[in-house]
């Protein structure tokens, strides 16, 4: 019996641009849907611009960035898809085209931000959420969340029968590259605890710095906080400024250091000399860096929100991430407490084997064959 056949095209724009967790899940699930699905002959047909993502930080460059996109997903996208004989399109990133001549969109949304916090974003591209990216999505085969929680809060949003939003959770990315820390910086000499991601408002970096300000005043030996990520694309959702302002206000200039952005090939040797790893966000799709830290079997403290314990699960110790108090306490524990310390990381490579980027590539691929009655 001969195999059927299936194309998929997937938009690699964001290899151009993207600089966090959103880069990682594409590259990680390219990789992943290049291996072979069984009884299916699955071809993936990487699809990206012919010109350079337009850049800069004007007004005019901005305005033409946004041209450009719109003009890509729009227009050059489909014809390509089309012009391939893609059967479906991945769309990684909120935006699908909204005709889509010969093929199926399966359009991938991380979290319900664009609802939640319309003032973290520029007034343009949230209108060209509102007017592509929503009915694209409704339009859609498939629309992927990476948590239940996540489909929870889109599914409030968005209004669309609950079969149509699959959760398809994501993995912790593998850092095999040894290479030391940039030029730009010094890991601390004394041991640090560890947070990775853009100082985005919703990372709820300021609570923790409060927090870690009062934790030092009991910490048995000198501790860091060593805080990994360039600041947010959007001036609207940029919180470094309030970040440095609870730094100097506690006189912690000495004991956090901010990185800005770091190249992946040095996260290894970041992640490796950590003591423990801290993740305070109020809000979150679906929290990548805790799988990372788990990896490197650090312990882990995490807000107790959102779909960080969906993730984390047994893995770390939880607290709320609005109380100071509990958040310091948490703090302590997850250097003093030994008992929960052991407990967590006793359960983390259980955890970590709920999750990797080739079941979340077949299960993709299902989806894909499933939208386009093609089942294996």
């Amino acid at each position: 019996m001969n195999k059927k056949v299936i194309t998929i095209g997937i938009d690699c724009r964001d290899l151009q641009i993207a600089t966090s967790g959103t880069k990682t899940y594409l590259v990680e699930i390219v990789k992943a849907l290049q291996e072979p699905i069984e009884s299916t002959d699955v071809r993936i047909v990487i699809i990206k611009p012919f010109l350079p993502v337009i850049s800069g930080k004007t007004v005019l460059a901005k305005a033409f960035k946004h041209l450009q996109f719109f003009c890509w997903k729009q227009i050059s996208l489909p014809i390509i898809t089309m012009l391939k004989g893609c059967h479906v399109l991945i769309c990684t990133d909120y935006f699908a085209p909204c005709i889509t001549p010969g093929f199926k969109n399966i359009v991938v949304f991380h979290d319900a931000f664009f609802w939640e916090y319309p003032k973290h974003y520029n007034a343009f591209w949230l209108q060209l959420f509102k007017w592509f990216a929503i009915p694209a999505a409704k339009n859609a085969a498939k629309i992927i969340a990476p948590s239940h929680y996540a489909k929870k809060q889109i599914l409030h949003y968005l209004q669309v029968p609950e079969n149509h939003i699959e959760v398809v959770y994501e993995a912790p990315k593998v850092f095999s590259q040894t290479i030391s820390s940039p030029n730009n910086f010094k890991l601390p000499s004394v041991p640090y605890l560890l947070h990775v991601g853009v100082l985005s408002r919703h990372k709820n970096l300021p609570r923790l710095i409060e927090a870690f300000a009062e934790f030092l005043k009991t910490a048995q030996l000198p501790v860091h906080l060593l805080l990994v990520g360039g600041k947010s694309a959007s001036v609207f959702d940029n919180d470094y400024q309030a970040i440095q302002e609870a730094i100097t206000k506690h006189q912690l200039t000495n004991s956090v250091t901010l990185t800005g952005y770091v190249n992946e090939c040095y996260l290894n040797d970041i992640y490796k000399h950590a003591v423990a790893y801290v993740f305070p966000s109020y809000n979150e799709g679906f929290g990548l860096p805790m799988l990372e830290a788990m990896s490197y079997h650090l312990p882990i403290a995490a807000a107790n929100n959102t779909c960080l314990e969906e993730v984390g699960r047994t893995g770390a110790i939880y607290f709320n991430p609005f109380n100071n108090q509990e958040i310091t306490a948490a703090l302590h524990d997850l250097l003093y407490n030994k008992t929960r310390i052991e407990a967590c990381l006793n359960a983390q490579d259980a955890v970590l084997q709920e999750f990797s980027w080739k079941k979340a590539a077949n299960e993709i691929k299902n989806i894909c064959l499933q939208s386009t009655n093609k089942q294996p």
